[in-house]
């Protein structure tokens, strides 16, 4: 998924469960094979999912050294598959509510 924090989707689920039904822990959930990533990684104009893709188009950028070494493209879309996620956790990490909650 992801956690971006203009989405007032996420924001108000994460601050819901961790002020309100005091949850601990907050699973970021990603996986391989994923369209999602796969198509951030095309330099195609997708129209409205321009936006949403732009978060992960932005960890490649910040990852592309490493991403543009691996010259299997398998590999490179797995590698950028895992970096997600851990941008991912960092953006849950990053919320207001999260950080309260300390």
């Amino acid at each position: 998924n992801l956690v971006n924090n203009t989405d007032l989707s996420i924001m108000a689920t994460i601050t819901y469960a961790v002020r309100h039904l005091n949850v601990k822990h907050i699973i970021v959930c990603g996986h391989y094979n994923c369209g999602a990533v796969k198509a951030a990684m095309t330099p195609v104009d997708l129209g409205i999912l321009n936006p949403w893709l732009r978060n992960i188009r932005d960890v490649y950028r910040l990852h592309q050294n490493e991403l543009n070494n691996i010259p299997d493209e398998h590999a490179r879309y797995n590698r950028l598959v895992e970096l997600n996620i851990l941008e991912q956790c960092t953006n849950v990490i990053k919320t207001a509510a999260v950080q309260k909650s300390y």
